[in-house]
């Protein structure tokens, strides 16, 4: 081992196009896209003061978000056109008519597209920011919807002076009175540390209300209280009624209470010195247990918290030293533990849990999660709620180093009665492999050290952080545990300086010294150890030690080998989680026997139905079977005129002049079988090479062809051409593109074309179908309602000075619910809450209300991305954004508001019984598309609902879960779960029913093409307001076709 002294030494996702059509190929890459009792029971008991503990399934949806939520995806947001001191909406159309289906219907702005008798078409898209007047967007001609300074010379509805962005705090008029055994608001449980993670310190304009930690707080208490308001069944033991009923399993099993259940569980806390490393905690509690309490099995999870069945044999706390074996170092080592009684958790409650009960503590639903974990985590690798063991046999190999691992994932949750969730759980461990090997398997068949150098900013960011074994051959005494810093420079060019002042290199270091000649000597060292000591070892005496966790995204071909490893029939998963459910062997646990709990042995058997789907209209009525349908001509169709569009090759001579030529031929016919009409192209059609980081071909040619309606342009397979098309012409040029990738356009088909006309319609301002008006359509559509959509993204856990990105999509014509309108906003790093929604949400009232002469008489607001334990910060700080957002508009405007949360990342899963509820029983048996499951599993009294809304192209359909948090709008559970439903089949993007609703997947659209906008652009996350004006501001060019983004 050397000690030296001296200086230390993206891939782009282009996205998949949507696999809609079983023939279709991606074509515009998208993002690496939860019996009534006879007395109702009350709410439990609020324990005292008990903090709760500190402390991959990939996705069966035929269109799969990529996740991880720090997978990238969003949009960009525009610069706000100045306007009258009375607001952008002081004058407006004409007053509101009413329902639509009973008054005169806006007329549908005319496709953008050089139709002979159409007009030139209007922006569609309210700018965000907020520039000097100089800067506001020019006047654009005709009638189409009037763009931020186009605003109709008749008397708004809206007039009146803004509103003060103050808290708009709902009062008791405001509430609807929900029925059932409501007493009073939960006692939140005190936090061990801050209670809300707050991020980063914001400026004023990015967090205008929160000024102070004493309106934090103060949001934060109105947020608990709101939580007492969340609608709830109007029946306790029943909830929607629409739809077939059938009877499904739920990878659920009972937690059963036995007779030596003790009501009277206790909290401590345990603190460690030294607290690292973390692994050594759990070995040096072994160690206490054994020898201080070894006849009681209390429950400890891994960190800070320790639970357990009464009082422990040394009361209310303890103090010990200990000596703990380290194996990484071979050595002893001295700990000081102490342990102190924190709490005490009523878990009475816990077997009386029936519908109607209005409150859940958490704390106690949290003790028992680590009860039932407890055993799992002493002999396995834990990763959050899942848990791993070493496979055995067949061995899936992911590539690049990775291997697969499957495990078994848990959770306690509250239905109408206590559960435990089982779930198969998949995750990639790096290889136990010597490090050369790990290089090899990086850089493929071929390996030299040229090759390792060109792959090493890739090889050292895989390698960083995970630890290996170090240790000379024929040295065992030289064996040692080290963490890898980085790559250095080769063994022979490494040279370091003595004790004695003499130089020598890495190389003749250890043939000298340690009487071993390097192998590889070309190859780059390994720097090891802290980080102020300057380590270096040739990478073959390092061994990446087994079993290790990493956080870092897996890569293309990672992500493609885990999708068909973990894309099981429902069959095939069934027993995986069984068998995965029985090696841990719970009824069995010391720790869970002496809590008196006890598991059952099999899924439980739940209520379902199945909705009926949406008849749809293109120029003739469609109907959906088991979740897909046959497009007809488009509702409302684009038009391309001759010479106005082309296309742009960046595949150079890989992609051939004839498939360019192919592709226009194929496009043109197929869009009069969708009824447009696409003119000729502008020929010749020019070939570039891939870019690089020299964008000047690109940007001279979009500025050349600017007035062009689209360019279709063909990108590699792999690289960032992607994003680069996308900045040019989004954010510096101005013009409409559809990205296909290079091996599309080799191997078209029907089903490729008409699915890339199906975008492009969209983009071109068309409509593709709508909902067919009928008694069947939900109420609320049959009145101007805008839907909008949110989401927020987050970079990757290694990403270091990337910020998140918020979106917000929403619908812009009252009667298709088609077209939808985007506007997202840089934030800090990590930070969940949506801080300029105020603003945003504003923006989108006065878009719907400019293009469709209505102002909006309910709001539905769906919300992605949000867990159950920020509900309270959503209802604290969103719903209140919306609010003054109408508000703002006009102090009377108060529109009813229903907001739903959208969870994708949970573990219920849903297996038919019948084969004859199945609509693929000889390939994956999945549920059919619009089973609903609203009872048993679900919250004992709030609207809380299972919807499989698409049918699963691979794999098993994993259900989307919904919770209704507010309804001013009193909807029914019926409507809500029918909206949503109808809704997954307004994706633009394909013939197909999607996972969750269209205006929430925009959104998540929208956030990844902000991501792509800001690919390689240096951001600045402490001035994001700034940043955003600068370099993230759309096009004016590019803001009359808002739906740009699909």
């Amino acid at each position: 081992m050397t000690k030296k002294r001296g200086k230390k030494g993206k891939q782009q996702d282009t996205g998949q196009a949507s696999k809609s059509q079983p023939a279709a190929t991606v074509s515009e890459p998208g993002p690496p896209p939860k019996a009534a009792p006879e007395n109702p029971p009350s709410g439990p008991p609020s324990t005292s003061s008990t903090p709760p503990p500190r402390g991959v399934d990939r996705g069966e949806d035929p269109h799969p978000k990529g996740r991880g939520r720090g997978r990238g995806r969003g949009t960009t947001s525009e610069p706000q056109a100045p306007g009258p001191g009375r607001g952008a909406g002081s004058t407006g159309g004409p007053p509101f008519q009413g329902p639509l289906a009973q008054g005169p219907r806006p007329q549908t702005p005319p496709a953008r597209g050089p139709r002979p008798q159409a007009p030139s078409s209007q922006p569609q898209q309210v700018p965000q920011q907020q520039p000097s007047p100089q800067h506001g967007l020019p006047q654009q001609q005709g009638p189409r919807q009037p763009g931020p300074q186009q605003v109709p010379r008749q008397q708004s509805p809206w007039q009146g002076p803004p509103q003060q962005p103050g808290p708009r705090q709902p009062g008791p008029q405001q509430v609807p009175q929900q029925p059932g055994p409501r007493q009073g608001p939960p006692q939140p449980s005190p936090q061990r540390g801050p209670s809300q993670q707050q991020g980063p310190r914001q400026t004023p304009q990015q967090q205008p209300q929160q000024t102070d930690s004493a309106k934090s707080v103060e949001s934060l208490q109105e947020g608990i209280a709101k939580m007492s308001l969340i609608p709830c069944r109007k029946n306790p033991a029943k909830a929607g009624t629409m739809g077939r009923p059938i009877v499904v399993e739920a990878n659920v099993v009972s937690l059963k209470f036995n007779s030596n259940f003790n009501p009277h569980a206790v909290h401590y806390d345990i603190s460690f010195d030294p607290d690292k490393p973390k692994f050594m905690l759990r070995r040096t509690y072994d160690a206490i247990h054994e020898k201080y309490f070894p006849n009681r099995h209390p429950a400890f999870d891994g960190r800070r918290n320790l639970y357990s069945s009464g009082v422990l044999p040394f009361g209310d706390g303890m103090k010990a030293e200990i000596e703990v074996y380290n194996p990484e170092r071979e050595q002893n080592k001295t700990y000081k533990v102490v342990i102190s009684r924190v709490a005490d958790i009523d878990l009475s409650w816990l077997p009386r849990v029936a519908p109607g009960m209005p409150q859940i503590e958490q704390t106690a639903v949290q003790a028992i999660d680590v009860v039932l974990r407890h055993g799992a985590a002493s002999k396995c690798v834990q990763v959050g709620r899942s848990f791993f063991q070493p496979p055995k046999g067949h061995i899936v190999d992911l590539g690049n180093g990775m291997e697969l691992w499957v495990g078994m994932f848990q959770s306690a949750i509250i239905g109408w009665k206590p559960y435990l969730n089982v779930d198969v759980a998949h995750k990639g461990f790096p290889k136990a492999i010597n490090i050369v090997e790990y290089m090899r398997e990086i850089c493929g068949s071929r390996f030299s050290p040229k090759d390792v150098e060109y792959n090493k900013i890739n090889i050292a960011k895989q390698l960083k952080g995970l630890k290996v074994i170090y240790e000379i051959p024929g040295h065992p005494t030289s064996k040692r545990t080290q963490r890898i810093n980085d790559l250095m420079q080769s063994a022979v060019k490494s040279i370091f300086t003595l004790d004695n002042g003499s130089k020598t290199s890495v190389y003749d270091y250890f043939r000298k010294e340690k009487n071993y000649t390097i192998k590889n000597p070309e190859l780059p060292c390994v720097w090891v150890g802290g980080r102020n000591r300057q380590i270096y070892v040739p990478a073959e005496l390092c061994t990446i030690v087994p079993g290790q966790v990493t956080i870092k995204k897996m890569d293309e071909i990672q992500t493609s080998n885990m999708i068909k490893a973990a894309a099981t029939s429902t069959d095939i998963r069934k027993q995986k989680i069984m068998n995965a459910f029985a090696s841990i062997n719970f009824n069995n646990d010391p720790c869970v026997k002496e809590f008196g709990l006890s598991v059952g042995g099999g899924f439980e058997k739940v209520p379902a139905r199945v909705l009926d789907p949406p008849v749809l209209m293109y120029d003739r009525q469609v109907r959906v079977s088991r979740g897909t349908w046959r497009a007809s001509r488009f509702s409302n169709a684009a038009d391309l005129q001759p010479k106005t569009w082309t296309i742009l090759n960046l595949n150079g001579r890989y992609t051939r002049e004839n498939d360019l030529y192919r592709l226009a031929d194929d496009l043109i016919s197929n869009a009069i079988k969708c009824g447009m009409n696409l003119g000729e192209a502008l020929t010749p059609f020019v070939t570039l090479d891939p870019p690089t980081r020299d964008v000047r071909g690109i940007n001279n040619f979009f500025q050349q062809n600017k007035n062009l309606k689209l360019i279709i342009v063909v990108i590699p397979d792999r690289g960032s051409a992607y994003s680069k098309v996308k900045q040019a012409a989004e954010i510096h040029i101005g013009v409409l593109t559809q990205c296909i990738k290079a091996r599309t356009v080799g191997r078209l088909s029907e089903a490729t074309t008409s699915n890339i006309l199906l975008k492009i319609n969209s983009k071109l301002n068309g409509v593709n179908h709508m909902i067919m008006d009928n008694n069947l359509k939900p109420k609320c559509l049959m009145k101007p309602c805008i839907i909008i959509g949110a989401d927020v993204t987050h970079p990757p856990p290694d990403a270091v000075d990337v910020p998140s990105i918020a979106a917000v999509a929403a619908s812009h014509d009252a009667r298709a619910q088609f077209k939808y309108n985007i506007k997202c906003q840089l934030q800090p790093p990590r930070e969940e809450i949506i801080l300029d929604l105020q603003r945003m949400v504003k923006e989108q009232l006065l878009f719907f209300y400019k293009s469709t002469g209505y102002q909006p008489q309910q709001i539905i607001f769906y919300r992605d991305g949000v867990s159950e334990g920020q509900f309270a910060q959503v209802l604290s700080r969103e719903l209140p954004a919306i609010q003054r957002a109408c508000g703002q508009l006009n102090a009377n405007y108060k529109p009813p508001i229903t907001f739903l949360v959208v969870q994708k990342r949970h573990h219920v899963r849903l297996f038919p019984t019948d084969e004859r509820n199945s609509d693929d029983a000889r390939k994956n048996f999945n549920v059919q598309a619009g089973t609903v499951v609203d009872t048993m599993i679900t919250h004992p009294s709030h609207i809380d609902f299972y919807l499989v809304s698409h049918a699963s192209i691979q794999g098993m359909a994993r259900p989307t879960k919904y919770r209704c948090l507010w309804d001013d709008s009193k909807m029914s559970e019926d409507e809500i779960e029918q909206l949503t439903y109808y809704l997954c089949h307004m994706f633009s993007r394909c013939t197909r029913s999607v996972s969750y609703p269209a205006p929430t997947y925009y959104a998540h659209l929208a956030a990844y093409r902000a991501r792509v906008h800001t690919e390689e652009v240096p951001i600045n996350i402490h001035n994001l307001i700034e940043e955003q004006r600068k370099k993230l501001t759309l096009h004016e060019g590019i803001i009359e076709n808002p739906m740009f983004f699909v």
